[in-house]
């Protein structure tokens, strides 16, 4: 991770509520290239506390070294995001924010109805406003596939010395899908900030 070199500013605006849960919209710039993105603060109430987490809303754009867009074409990073490897995403996000766990996603998951029922909620325009798209991936030797058919993403667990786990989103699939893959291929990530 680099250090810091700006305040990071984050504003909220809005509030959405559902029986399951509530969030607020907000944004968050990144300190080392001044990129803004959306964010989204989840709220649950547990035993009389109130839960949060704050996601990005949108997939990371930071250009680590060797992360590229989808088919390298810039088009593809603005609309998807850059695609990373494992130890890239592990960079992508700024400092205070990680990779999420495979229990963040699961918390998630757990706002709109578990595994089976959370990805019609979670892709782009639904009322989550997490606007998770199909941007694809990327396969070791540079080749692309199921753009606009799948959407994956990293956890931040590595399964052993080379495989690690990831969450897919399928068009027209309102399941979510938790698979190990090989930790050289190419997605997107998410993040996650910490939380107290």
């Amino acid at each position: 991770m680099l250090p810091c070199l700006l305040m990071a500013i984050v504003t909220v605006s809005g509030q959405h509520h559902n029986k399951k849960f509530s969030h607020t919209n907000g944004t968050y710039t990144d300190p080392r290239d001044g990129r803004t993105y959306k964010t989204i603060t989840f709220i649950k109430e547990h035993h009389g506390a109130d839960i949060t987490r704050t996601w990005f809303a949108e997939n990371a754009k930071y250009k680590v070294d060797g992360s590229y867009c989808y088919n390298d074409e810039e088009a593809y990073c603005d609309k998807y995001g850059r695609l990373y490897n494992y130890e890239q995403a592990n960079n992508a996000c700024p400092e205070g924010w990680h990779v999420p766990t495979i229990h963040e996603w699961k918390y998630l998951f757990g706002f709109f109805g578990g595994w089976h029922h959370s990805g019609k909620f979670l892709m782009e325009g639904k009322e989550s406003d997490m606007h998770m798209l199909f941007g694809g991936f990327g396969e070791p030797g540079h080749l692309f596939r199921q753009v606009d058919v799948s959407g994956n993403w990293w956890d931040n667990e590595l399964k052993d010395s080379n495989t690690a786990g990831i969450i897919t989103l399928k068009k027209n699939d309102e399941s979510i899908y938790h698979y190990k893959i090989g930790d050289e291929h190419m997605l997107s990530t998410r993040c996650v900030k910490y939380h107290n």
